[in-house]
This record gives C-alpha cells, structure tokens and sequence, in this order.
C-alpha cells in the first residue's frame, strides 16, 4: 500500500515538475486615449427617413491613439473607454503586436451586480409608502434568471411582488464589473518599454445626414444654398476633441461586422425587469376574466433622450436673409470612390448626442422654377413644383452632394417664409438636381373624359397659369410596360423611362394638348 502510496505521490510530482503552471501575464490599464479620431458612416439601408435618435443604425471607424507602458514578455492591455458598441474582430492594434483579445460586457449595472452576487447574501431595504418606515434586512439573492427571488428570515419571495417600494444594498462593487466599456488584448512576447499604440476598431451605433437649406430668389432663377451635416452617436462613450468626418457613399459590410453579440450583452447589462408577474389579484375564480399582464418594456440601451436644444451646432447665422459664413466648414476629400467629408477642427462627439456642423454655402446657385405633372397611365398626376439646377460650378456649386433632407425658404413683404420640404438624393458633379417642394396653385392641369381612339384613348389637357409671370410647365410621359403613348405633341425631349413635352407658358395664359393612350397588344396589331 505504501509503495502504491509513494509511487503515486512520486509520479504526481514528476508530472508537476515537468509541467509547471503557467502565470497569468500582467495586465496594464490603458485608461483613456491620448487622442481620438471618429469617421461615421451613413446607413444606406435608411432612405429617405431621418436618423434614428433612440438607436442610430450605421456605424463608425474609431481610431485611438494611447501611451502604454509595458513590462518585458506576454502582457495584457487592458483598454478601458472604447465605444459601447466596439465589433471586436473588426480591431487591430498598432505598435505591438497582438495575441489574442476579448471583448469585456460585464459592465456594472443593475443586472451585472445581481449576476455577481446570486448567492451571496445582501440588504433588502423595503419603504411603507403609507407611513413612509423603512426597514432592512439581510437576503440572499437565489435567482435572477426570469425574476429575481430572494431568501428572507421569512422565506424565499419575488422582489417588487410586495407592493412595497424595495431595493437591494450591496456590500461593494465586484471588481469584475467595469464601469466603463472594456476591450483587453494580449500581446506577443515584446521587449517592454514606453511605447505609443493606436487602437482601430469598428462600432455601431452612429449615423450622420445632410440637411440643406435653401432660400429662393424672388424671381425663382437663383438659390442660396446652405448645408448642415448633422452627426449622430447613440454610444455610452464619448471621444473629447475628435478628429472627426464622415464619409458619404454606400460601403459594403458583412455580416461579421454589422454587429456583434457584445451589443446584446449590452443591452442585457442595462435592464432587469422588475415587472414582476406576480399571482394575479382574486381568486382562483376570476383568473380566466382577468388580461393576461402586459410584456415588460423592450431593452433600450441606446435611448438618447435628445430634445432640439441638446443638438449643438458648430456655426452661426446672421440676419434672416442672408446666411453668414459658417465659424466651421467640413472640407471635402477623396477616399477611393467615395467622399470624406472632414471637419478641420477637433470636436467632441458625445454620448448620446447629435452635432451638427456646417459642409457647404453656396450664395447664388442658378436654376429654374419648374411645374410638373406625370402620365403614368391616362390622366396626368396634380402638377408639383421644382428647382432644377445643374450641380457645375458655371451654376455656382459644383460640389459633391450627399443624400439627406432640404427645406426651403422665400423671402417676402413679410420676412423669410417656408415654402416646402424635399430630399436630395446622393449626387456627383455635372448632374441635375431637382427640390421638390410642393403642390402647385397657381397651375392646374384639367383633364377632359376620354375619347376613343383609334386602337386607343384619346386625352386632351388644358393647362392654366395663373401666376403674374410667365412659368415654365413640363409633362413627363412615364414609359410603361404594358402601355405606350401616341400622337404626343412635338418638341419632346428624350429623357431616360420618358419623354418630355415642355412650354413656357405665358402670364395668365393657358396651353390645351392632347395624346393617345394604347394598350401594347392594340399597339402591335
């Protein structure tokens, strides 16, 4: 027995000896950057529609540059102050070479402290809001899963199921909670030293959108044209005097990196429900007759809480008619076949916040004031007006033009008034853009009923103006599939799905015009 004994204790210490355990490597706190640059991206999935405020859906490229100190070997930085929506594989760090990472989602919050205490004993504090006594006592966390019970000298209970106010009391905060978003990356074996590393990585939850502003000229042939570039980040982290842009073009991204489980852990980190659903009021009886209680509240952890006075602008106006030079303007740069639009001074991009910042002032843009109606099938559409001009520099701009919202203005006897809202897809140079404003007035469109004609349908418009001044009216003929367009007017102008009739017409003047509509299998016999 003995022998077996000293045998195994022998070969137990050998195997020890040969296979000694390997230490942790020493961890060295990185606790905010030196320096910080933002680039964000447009979520291209969105449209038209303005940015989501409560949860921006697009992304940005963080680039932070920090000073670390490191010890000789294998060390673990541990980087405290990243975006709360850092997408890990996407970072790379530059400086020292790395080993492996981990994204750190145990943030201290309400749910990370009772995960970290289940099983451990605390102070539940209970307030009557009828006389207002508090009392505590010890209890001892046992679930948190779906609802948090506890142990009491009474017995186990549902927390917030009493109909007292109620709270837990820890002992301290666990020193694997962070209060702050947590990247760690181990490096490979290095000579040590005082060394400088730039941090990039991709994060969600940001966005940014161009809004452009325009003032008509009273005779409708020219435009002041202004733009705002409006920066939104629904992040918890916020980078002090960024270097800041953002790049408008559609980027392709896969699925790794559109986001990441880390944001669920997140959002898991913020709520813990306390809406308990607890044993209905009555009796037994009664349940059947009673709703069933309503779900708890979605998860929100990017929740901005923005009102119009939290949205800080970095330019200034002057009077109500003319826009003054902005104190800053994004400048706009090349990047592959896409537009970065930098900001030339550092700017704090805040947690939870938009900044909107000032990319373009053109005075005098040159154009036309356009009315339009559409055949897409027999009667025309009710006739719109339009600003049409050429983005060239002959025009006065000649400037890329990112998609987002327009809102435009004409003076009056009675100061600057709004006349319409429209949106600017994205644009290059020499193309035409046209700012829908609104519904035309003083230019109708009357339709007689139809007339039959041959291997057809005859129409006849009679188009008023009614403005004291001449107005250039244009009637598109949408090309369709299943129907074409005869005995149309002449001087049409080719365009690319249609063809154009268009006439000035004269101060109080109207224009009748007609064509035939065909189905495409009487139009082949």
């Amino acid at each position: 027995m003995s022998l077996l004994v000293s045998f195994g204790l022998v070969s137990f210490g050998l195997v020890s000896f040969g296979s000694p355990a390997r230490a942790a490597p020493p961890v060295v706190l990185s606790a905010a950057p030196d320096a910080v640059s933002v680039t964000l991206y447009r979520d291209p999935d969105r449209g038209e529609g303005a940015i989501d405020r409560a949860n921006p859906s697009a992304f940005a490229l963080i680039a932070e540059t920090r000073t670390v100190t490191l010890p000789p070997g294998v060390a673990t930085v541990r980087f405290e102050g990243v975006a709360g929506g850092i997408v890990p594989q996407s970072a790379i760090l530059f400086g020292t070479d790395p080993r492996e990472r981990n994204r750190d989602a145990a943030l201290l919050s309400q749910k990370g402290l009772v995960d970290a205490f289940t099983g451990q004993q605390v102070i539940l504090r209970r307030t009557d809001p009828a006389t207002g006594k508090t009392v505590e006592e010890r209890a001892t966390i046992r679930s948190a899963a779906n609802r948090l019970v506890i142990d009491t000298p009474r017995g186990a209970e549902a927390v917030y199921c009493s109909g007292l106010a109620q709270t837990l009391l820890y002992p301290e905060a666990p020193a694997t909670l962070s209060a702050k978003p947590v990247l760690t990356m181990t490096t490979k074996d290095q000579p040590g030293g005082t060394v400088s590393i730039t941090l990039a990585y991709i994060a969600t939850g940001f966005d940014w959108d161009a809004t452009y502003v325009g003032t008509l000229a009273t005779d409708g042939k020219s435009l002041n044209l202004f733009a705002w570039l409006t920066m939104a980040s629904g992040d918890e982290t916020s980078f002090v005097d960024a270097t800041t842009s953002a790049v408008a073009g559609r980027v392709n991204r896969s699925d790794q990196t559109r986001d990441d489980t880390g944001r669920q852990a997140l959002q898991d980190a913020r709520w813990l429900a306390k809406s308990s659903q607890c044993w209905p009021a009555g009796t037994t009886s009664d349940i059947a007759m009673l709703p069933p209680p309503a779900p708890p509240p979605p998860p929100a952890p990017m929740m901005m809480g923005m009102v119009a006075d939290e949205i800080m602008v970095t330019a200034r106006r002057s009077d109500n008619k003319v826009m003054a030079p902005a104190a800053v303007m994004a400048k706009a740069e090349n990047l592959g076949d896409l537009k970065l639009y930098r900001i030339p001074v550092p700017v704090t991009v805040a947690a939870r916040s938009q900044k909107q910042v000032a990319f373009l002032n053109k005075p005098r843009v040159t154009g036309a004031l356009v009315y339009r109606s559409q055949v897409n099938w027999d009667s025309p559409s009710d006739p719109q007006m339009l600003f049409r001009f050429r983005n060239s520099k002959p025009q006065g701009l000649g400037d890329p033009l990112p998609a987002g919202k327009a809102v435009l203005y004409q003076d009056s006897a009675y100061g600057r008034q709004l006349v319409g809202e429209s949106t600017v897809a994205d644009k290059t140079l020499d193309e035409d853009v046209e700012l829908v404003f609104g519904h035309a007035t003083n230019l109708t469109v009357d339709s007689t009923d139809a007339e039959a004609a041959d291997k057809g349908r005859r129409y006849t418009l009679t188009v008023r103006n009614a403005n004291p001044f001449p107005a250039r009216f244009e009637l598109e003929f949408i090309q369709q599939g299943s129907r074409v367009f005869g005995n149309l007017p002449g001087h049409l102008l080719a365009k690319p799905g249609k063809k154009v009739w268009a006439i000035t017409l004269p101060a109080n003047g109207q224009q009748r015009v007609s064509y035939d509509v065909r189905d495409v299998e009487d139009a082949a016999e």
